[in-house]
């Protein structure tokens, strides 16, 4: 996996720049897999989730966000996830477009001589129109793999018993905002939102057998947490 100071050369052109190229060329069948595998984790998350895919060069970079705004009161933070993913062709793609026409592409990829063609259809998403730092990251802190996964289930479960019975929009979304914007333990002085956790864990960037440290990083408002599976980005 490419690092992401690499996958992010893109992020910041807009977000409604066209894309030159029309598709990318991938240079084995485990990304196209891996993207599959990450596309649908940010479905079951949000069955309407929308991907950034930012390519430049022989890099594709596919943000989702695992928890976003709903409104502009809203508190819920920005937590987005990243794989990078190297390119046989060179490609210039700035594109958001919706995950399940991507990955209707991706059950063809191999027909496609592992070409993606991009959607031709956009969507639009608050969340894609903020770019994280592309380059300036500084290595702050570290946090077990097993402290998020403990946030993570922690978190979930104080949503499920916060809710009542037959909740609304409103109220799912207030309760939800007030958790995962809650600081990260053991990372409170660089409020590190616990969605960080939930994030790491539902789009699987945590392998089971991982047990080591996630370094920690910030820059400009935002933190990264360089997950064994994916990268984890978030405003503070």
């Amino acid at each position: 996996m490419q690092h992401p100071e690499h996958s992010q050369q893109a992020a910041s052109v807009s977000v409604s720049s066209v894309s030159v190229t029309p598709y990318v060329k991938f240079t084995g069948k485990a990304d196209p897999l891996d993207l599959v595998t990450f596309l649908s984790r940010a479905r079951a998350v949000d069955p309407q989730a929308a991907v950034h895919l930012v390519g430049r060069g022989k890099v594709l970079g596919a943000y989702v966000a695992a928890l976003s705004p709903a409104t502009l009161l809203d508190m819920m933070p920005t937590v987005l996830g990243l794989r990078a993913m190297s390119l046989a062709e060179e490609a210039q793609i700035n594109a958001v477009v919706d995950a399940g026409a991507v990955l209707d592409r991706l059950a063809r990829i191999e027909d496609a001589g592992l070409r993606l063609a991009m959607p031709p259809v956009t969507v639009s998403a608050a969340w894609a129109g903020i770019a994280p730092p592309v380059s300036g990251w500084e290595l702050v802190s570290g946090v077990r793999a097993e402290d998020l996964r403990r946030a993570a289930k922690a978190g979930m479960d104080a949503v499920d018993k916060a809710l009542p019975a037959n909740p609304g929009h409103a109220v799912v979304d207030t309760v939800r905002s007030r958790i995962w914007a809650s600081p990260l333990e053991g990372l409170e002085e660089l409020t590190v939102p616990s969605g960080c956790a939930f994030a790491a864990e539902v789009l699987g960037f945590l392998p089971s057998k991982f047990e080591g440290e996630i370094p920690v990083y910030t820059h400009q408002g935002w933190v990264r947490l360089n997950a064994p599976g994916g990268f984890v980005l978030a405003r503070v």
